[in-house]
């Protein structure tokens, strides 16, 4: 939500588009609350897109960039981000919040840890929450390779685990850098930065 903009203008704006005939894009950014506020930004996103259905809702994982006031929150220690397993939770409670709408949900942004996370609503929200679920279900050392794959570019989605060749490219990663499933996040966040 926009700075200085309350929740019910942000509804109204966004179902006036819908009125005018206009094609509405929401974007809701997985992380943004941080561990304090994960729960509460994914129910009340949620909640104002049930109001609003917009045409779609495109996931963006939040990027914390350097001389923002968010980057000094986060080195001073008042803003604590997610992992990536805390924010499959929060996509998963944010899909499961979802309710009486036709948005068409996008993952298609690099960042994003699940790209599969994708689908019209409500036909394919259980499909959706499979793939969260699925990412979830696995043992730490499988979430592990699937992150350091994904966040390298040799996965583009959670069926490469299973792919041999891409498997032994991301697990040859994990070796020469000595990536543990303590690490592995913070590592991956580094990567990440240098394509901000």
């Amino acid at each position: 939500m926009h700075k200085g903009t309350t929740r019910n203008q942000q509804i109204l704006a966004g179902r006036q588009v819908k009125q005018a005939g206009l094609e509405l894009s929401e974007y809701y950014m997985p992380g943004l609350g941080g561990r304090r506020l994960w729960r509460a930004h994914a129910q009340a996103t949620a909640a104002a897109f049930n109001e609003i259905n917009p045409d779609f809702i495109r996931l963006r994982t939040l990027a914390i960039l350097y001389g923002t006031p968010l980057h000094q929150d986060y080195q001073s220690g008042r803003f604590k981000r997610l992992t990536d397993l805390e924010m499959a939770r929060e996509v998963q409670l944010f899909l499961e919040s979802l309710r009486g709408i036709t948005s068409v949900v996008q993952s298609d942004h690099f960042r994003n840890l699940l790209p599969e996370v994708a689908g019209a609503l409500p036909q394919d929200q259980g499909r959706m929450l499979a793939v969260v679920e699925n990412f979830l279900s696995l043992n730490q050392d499988e979430q592990m390779i699937y992150q350091v794959g994904r966040r390298t570019g040799i996965f583009h989605g959670l069926e490469d685990l299973q792919d041999p060749c891409r498997r032994r490219r991301a697990e040859e990663t994990i070796w020469k850098n000595r990536i543990t499933p303590e690490n592995v996040d913070d590592l991956m966040t580094e990567l990440m930065r240098r394509f901000d």
